[in-house]
């Protein structure tokens, strides 16, 4: 298994590795229509392997004739059960004048259940005017499969390749091309269609902060009128981009009242820190405070002192929005809550808290739901109301989509839904005061996950049951750096690339000014070229979205804010080994519990 591990990291995403270059003269090169694995190939637009998937597979070479394809491998051993695997591309489409297309997917396999070609036409509004899915299974020869596919109104085309295979059997599905017909013309003997470079409009609408110690929220007249404000950070690890967000927190806790903040960490992970900063006498261990950055450390210390000069139903809550998408016997929701209900109990040792720490470490957690209920007394002894009412809820909600761990990743965002539909229902606090939430930008918008795991986004529910209620702001940064785990699973801090010219973040870059809010207008509906990471670097930085449609406005920061951080570079080696020290201590812990409930019976 450590093999495959390590194989596994050295493997994940070789197909997308590129340098930004000068774009290829054509289609098959500048989006690798033909899965190219040759390493001085220059892929300005490489495919994306589905992250939900990770671990089903691994990637491989296989001889085809004169040349090499690209292939995806399953082995007896894996975590999964079979052969599992998503790659996809969005292409913009060339200038033309055609109605209709082809696609043709043309691949073998071996042990093969079926593959789909997921095929949308993508509109200049970021929405999706046609769809459509053609489906075969390949055998060990080269073979190919055709859809006509409806071109009017289309500006790019999205295309997801998913491959499973058969259940407990060795399998492969390797990738020979595709290949994309404009009418009866070939999309490669089309110039590669370039996106527009992006010029800084007479009387563009904004307004600068020239000092971070500026009331950004009473500046921005949006703010004051929406109950539910989503920040949604288009990077993931910038310094500059959360000391931002933390402002923005901050002011709203001191000047709007707010009482709610929800971000993006699993909801049973949340609740060590929300004690924190509830609690006056409550101190996180060395573990918890190892899994904040400074500036997240910092701002729950800022809230903790808020809390201090206010009654108990004033207080400041701050909660995760998200769940544990990992569900084995390492990691998963019930360990998080075993955690914290354990440190809760190190001094009191209640008997009612050992009970339900032993409940929550078996496999099947409705035994743990439902002591919970029936204990709810003497379990207060330690925990408060809302901490079990958010316990009962997580746990149940984790449980009942069981241990699949793509369905899991998948269902994320109508898991953050959920999630945050509880808390804005449990505490009524909301009703009369300002919630804020705080996740990344590809969650909180209305229209599209896109670039990463194709499902309906956590904002589209919003804005489906809070309507104009819920507004989603949009945080950049033109420069800086950003923590990252590179594809082998390390973490690191690296630089951000320069904005392209077709960027928004490039023109917003030529605005004298420290930080800016712009309002959205109609200049901004279109599709443009802006930034994304999540926590795992990405193949590339700039993606196409339509910001209009996505947002309600845009932060920006053009002056950068770095850190002399003091948490150390990890590796993979000493990240897995840290998880199973962890373990070994869990392990202790549930020892030491079951001693006390055998002498105690």
């Amino acid at each position: 298994m450590n093999k495959y591990i390590y194989c596994l990291f050295i493997c994940i995403l070789g197909l997308s590795s590129c340098v930004a270059q000068p774009l290829p003269i054509n289609y098959i090169d500048a989006y690798n229509l033909h899965f190219s694995m040759e390493e001085d190939m220059v892929i300005e637009y490489p495919w994306m392997e589905n992250a939900a998937y990770t671990g089903c597979s691994i990637n491989v070479e296989m001889k085809e004739s004169n040349r090499t394809l690209f292939a995806k491998k399953y082995l007896k051993g894996f975590p999964s059960d079979c052969l599992r695997t998503e790659l996809e591309q969005r292409i913009l489409l060339p200038i033309h004048k055609e109605k209709e297309g082809l696609v043709t997917f043309e691949a073998k396999g071996e042990n093969i259940k079926a593959v789909s070609i997921l095929i949308d036409g993508i509109d200049d509004k970021e929405k999706c005017v046609f769809s459509d899915t053609m489906t075969f299974v390949p055998d060990s020869f080269l073979s190919s499969v055709s859809k006509k596919i409806s071109l009017e109104g289309v500006e790019m085309m999205n295309i997801r390749i998913r491959a499973d295979g058969v259940t407990d059997t060795e399998a492969y599905i390797a990738f020979s091309k595709l290949d994309i017909m404009i009418g009866n013309k070939n999309i490669n003997e089309y110039p590669v269609r370039e996106f527009p470079k992006l010029l800084l409009p007479k009387g563009f609408n904004y307004i600068p902060y020239q000092s971070s110690a500026e009331n950004l929220c009473d500046k921005t007249s949006v703010m004051e009128v929406r109950k539910i404000i989503a920040l949604g950070e288009s990077i993931h690890g910038s310094n500059s981009i959360r000391r931002l967000a933390c402002q923005l927190m901050l002011e709203s806790v001191k000047n709007k009242d707010c009482k709610l903040i929800i971000w993006e960490m699993p909801m049973e992970k949340s609740l060590v820190y929300n004690r924190y900063v509830l609690d006056d006498e409550f101190v996180l261990d060395s573990i918890e405070l190892s899994l904040l950055d400074e500036q997240r450390m910092k701002f729950i210390k800022e809230l903790k002192r808020y809390n201090l000069g206010e009654k108990k139903d004033r207080k400041v809550r701050l909660l995760g929005m998200d769940y544990n998408s990992v569900c084995n016997s390492a990691q998963n929701s019930a360990i998080d809550i075993f955690d914290f209900v354990t440190h809760l109990n190190r001094e009191w040792k209640i008997p009612e808290a050992d009970q339900l720490s032993v409940l929550l470490m078996e496999k099947d957690w409705k035994d743990a739901v439902q002591y919970l209920q029936t204990h709810k007394s003497n379990l207060q002894k330690i925990l408060t109301i809302d901490e079990i009412e958010c316990i009962t809820h997580i746990l149940s909600l984790s449980n009942n989509i069981g241990g699949d761990r793509v369905k899991r990743f998948i269902n994320r965002d109508s898991v953050m839904f959920v999630n945050t539909n509880f808390l804005l229902d449990h505490f009524p606090s909301f009703s009369k005061n300002q919630a804020i939430i705080y996740a990344h930008s590809v969650h909180i918008n209305p229209i599209s996950t896109y670039p990463v795991v194709h499902c309906e986004p956590f904002g589209k529910y919003m804005k489906g049951k809070y309507e104009d209620d819920y507004l989603p702001l949009l945080l950049l940064t033109g420069n800086g750096s950003m923590t990252i785990y590179d594809q082998e699973f390390n973490r690191r801090r690296e630089e951000l690339q320069r904005p392209p010219t077709e960027s928004i973040e490039s023109i917003l870059n030529q605005i004298e000014s420290d930080v800016l809010y712009v309002p959205m207008t109609s200049y901004f509906d279109t599709i443009v070229l802006s930034r994304f990471q999540g926590d795992r670097k990405s193949p590339r930085e700039f993606y196409p979205y339509n910001l209009y449609q996505r947002y309600g406005g845009i932060f920006f920061i053009k002056n950068s804010f770095e850190l002399n951080e003091n948490r150390e570079k990890m590796s993979a080696f000493d990240k897995a080994e840290r998880v199973l020290m962890r373990n070994k201590q869990r392990l202790k812990i549930l020892e030491d519990i079951k001693k006390r409930l055998k002498i105690i019976s």
